[in-house]
């Protein structure tokens, strides 16, 4: 029982900061984006 929570515990916060990294990077790329559009934009005018 003791391992049991023990691997439950370990599986739930490795996977929390997989999730957490995953995150970081899909806003990093959508702040990539509104910035190339942002100077696509500029260079229009």
């Amino acid at each position: 029982m003791l391992n049991f929570l023990i691997g439950l515990l370990l599986g739930g916060c490795i996977s929390g900061v997989v999730l957490c990294c995953v995150q970081v990077n899909r806003i990093s790329k959508y702040q990539q984006e509104i910035h190339r559009l942002r100077e696509k934009l500029n260079s229009r005018d």
